[in-house]
């Protein structure tokens, strides 16, 4: 009897599509043949998400975007603003240099005898010696208005003009009129710094007949060459020799054929500057120069000295 059942049971085992052992013959079975058989999971634990927990998650990694994205647009925002920063004051810069290359060239009028070895005379006033001027004199050095600018409020931009040797053409006797002001544009309402530039040949100064003064020389213009933008308060100050300041202005040295004035040994230049993002504010607020002149206004207060970078540079002239 015994036997028959187990042969039985044994032939349901291998039948196809039987179910497993169970009960306590299948414990006695596993501890007998050190295996042991999965066991089947409980439906409850094999559920997905829910609703809920895929919103969380969804809204906690567009969060995560979100914020990731915003860092990345505020780097490159500030990235931005710095090089355009750079950029503007390396144009600051750049015509600093351009201003002390053409005033190491600069020309002066030839006179006999020479009026400023004694009594040597301040810079910009007129030598007590008599003289004649063996070149046609011209004005070689002028601090002056020529330029009208619209600001009226103290303070204002100074203008730098002088007559400078022509390097870029071999004929000899050529000269150069240039000049440094700060022009006020209507339709940007801001300062640039520009470079008034006209070349002179000797026969041109010989067909004047006479003394040719400032006016005649330096003709500023509207499309005069930018060097620098959202550049103001251009001013320059002259030294003698000994080191001796002075303030004053106008001064046009040479300002006639017989009364030669002394050249100043140095001039000291200075200028504001700012970067075009601070500038873009001032411009959507303000249309009047005199808001970039006088820093007692509250625009220029709240929205220009905070942004204000100054440059200057002193020039030994030759």
């Amino acid at each position: 009897m015994l036997r028959t059942f187990f042969c039985c049971s044994h032939g349901s085992m291998s039948r196809r599509g039987s179910l497993p052992p169970t009960g306590p013959w299948l414990e006695r079975l596993r501890s007998h043949r050190g295996f042991t058989l999965a066991k089947q999971r409980d439906p409850e634990s094999i559920r997905g998400f829910t609703l809920a927990e895929l919103l969380i998650a969804t809204g906690i990694t567009a969060a995560m975007v979100l914020m990731l994205g915003w860092m990345l647009g505020s780097l490159m925002s500030s990235a931005s603003h710095t090089t355009a920063r750079v950029d503007a004051f390396r144009d600051a810069r750049a015509a600093l240099q351009m201003i002390e290359r053409d005033l190491r060239n600069l020309v002066r009028t030839q006179w006999n005898p020479d009026p400023f070895t004694n009594p040597t005379p301040l810079p910009c006033f007129a030598s007590a010696v008599s003289t004649t001027g063996v070149t046609l004199p011209a004005a070689y050095f002028a601090l002056t208005n020529i330029y009208a600018d619209p600001a009226t409020a103290g303070n204002p931009n100074q203008q730098l003009y002088a007559l400078v040797a022509n390097q870029t053409t071999p004929s000899l006797g050529d000269v150069c009129a240039v000049g440094y002001y700060c022009r006020w544009d209507d339709q940007t309402h801001a300062y640039s710094l520009r470079r008034f530039f006209k070349r002179f040949s000797l026969a041109d100064m010989q067909s004047w007949g006479s003394y040719a003064g400032a006016s005649v020389l330096y003709t500023p213009v509207s499309s005069d060459q930018v060097l620098a933008a959202y550049i103001w308060n251009f001013q320059v100050t002259i030294y003698d020799a000994a080191g001796n300041r002075y303030t004053t202005y106008p001064c046009v040295c040479d300002g006639s054929a017989t009364t030669p004035r002394m050249l100043p040994a140095a001039v000291e230049i200075s200028f504001n500057a700012m970067s075009p993002q601070a500038a873009r504010t001032v411009m959507s607020v303000s249309s009047s120069p005199n808001d970039w002149i006088d820093s007692t206004t509250q625009n220029y207060q709240r929205l220009i000295l905070p942004h204000v970078y100054q440059f200057g540079s002193r020039i030994n002239l030759p």
